[in-house]
């Protein structure tokens, strides 16, 4: 069991007139991560002035939890930076936000802390009912929805985890305006690895539905804050939802060579730059100038995105177990 690290929980908490002096960036990531990073990405964070450090949560990372919560991401001698599952989400944003804030920290805080999913769970096998449920690892679109937010008729115990009570990212996220979260949605799947159609739609149906109603919906309630923002790593990689092959699967000059590699190859890394952090007007800009009161913004994703907003669907069907592994 790891010692609880308790000295820097009170960055939790905003503390008006204490003056930032540096500004750093979390990203908490796995292969498709760390493949854009290593291919340009690093690069361009580096070159912005507002960013002092950056820091990773990659495999094996382990981040302290906080005090008075569970270390519930340590488990079956993994460590916390090995989970990136959508239901692990509501885990990492309850149980070890004071130490995520500080994480790789010379000095200073991570005043960005972006966060991304693997490709494997970009696999829907049914659109279930809401409310959904939070922890499930069932790989089911209401499921994935209720790690952001709580709809009507979701009971206090399902937002309950071995009698630790927890709050959708929305919540979260509410309480600690001096934070600017970005979610990258997920990469989507490639055209003959077992992806179906109806898979592939679930995922730009959920992307379409964080990036879109669940951003306005935020900003609507929270006009101020501003710390928000959701950069459509789907829509900027996948084939339209009309493509009459593939759609919603990775465009083909995105795929790499070996066709059992479902990670984009590395011109999609670099238009995933281009988009994200050094286009004129580009997302992360565009974002922390919202943020800090510099610009407009709304947060949306790159992209109109394809495909129908979130719903309640129909059906659980068979369940599927979590999707671990790279991506």
């Amino acid at each position: 069991m790891r010692h609880l690290s308790i000295a820097v929980l009170f960055v939790c908490f905003s503390l008006p007139g204490l003056a930032q002096t540096t500004d750093d960036f979390l990203f908490i990531h796995q292969s498709v991560g760390k493949n854009w990073l290593d291919q340009s990405l690093s690069d361009a964070l580096a070159a912005k002035d507002y960013i002092d450090e950056r820091n990773d949560s990659y495999y094996g990372t382990d981040v302290p939890y906080d005090l008075g919560r569970p270390d519930s991401l340590t488990f079956e001698g993994d460590q916390p930076g090995d989970h990136t599952n959508m239901n692990h989400w509501i885990r990492w944003f309850n149980d070890y936000l004071g130490n995520v804030k500080v994480f790789g920290c010379a000095d200073g805080v991570n005043r960005i802390v972006m966060f991304k999913s693997c490709y494997l769970i970009n696999k829907m096998y049914a659109d279930g009912d809401l409310p959904g449920d939070p922890h499930s690892g069932q790989l089911v679109l209401t499921n994935f929805a209720a790690v952001f937010h709580r709809f009507p008729g979701a009971t206090p115990e399902l937002y309950t985890r071995e009698g630790y009570e927890y709050w959708p990212l929305d919540e979260v996220f509410a309480t600690n305006p001096d934070t600017l979260f970005i979610f990258v949605t997920l990469p989507p799947r490639r055209a003959g690895d077992g992806t179906t159609a109806d898979m592939a739609a679930r995922g730009r149906t959920f992307c379409n539905w964080v990036k879109g109603q669940w951003v306005s919906d935020y900003n609507a309630a929270l006009p101020n804050h501003k710390n928000v923002a959701v950069f459509d790593l789907f829509d900027v990689l996948a084939n339209p939802a009309d493509h009459p092959t593939a759609p919603n699967l990775l465009r083909d000059e995105y795929c790499r060579t070996d066709p059992a590699d479902v990670h984009p190859n590395d011109y999609a890394n670099a238009v995933l730059t281009y988009e994200f952090a050094t286009k004129p007007g580009n997302f992360l800009d565009t974002a922390w100038a919202a943020f800090t009161g510099g610009g407009e913004g709304e947060g949306e994703g790159e992209g109109e995105g394809e495909g129908e907003g979130e719903g309640e669907g129909e059906g659980e069907g068979e369940g599927e177990g979590e999707g671990e592994g790279e991506g």
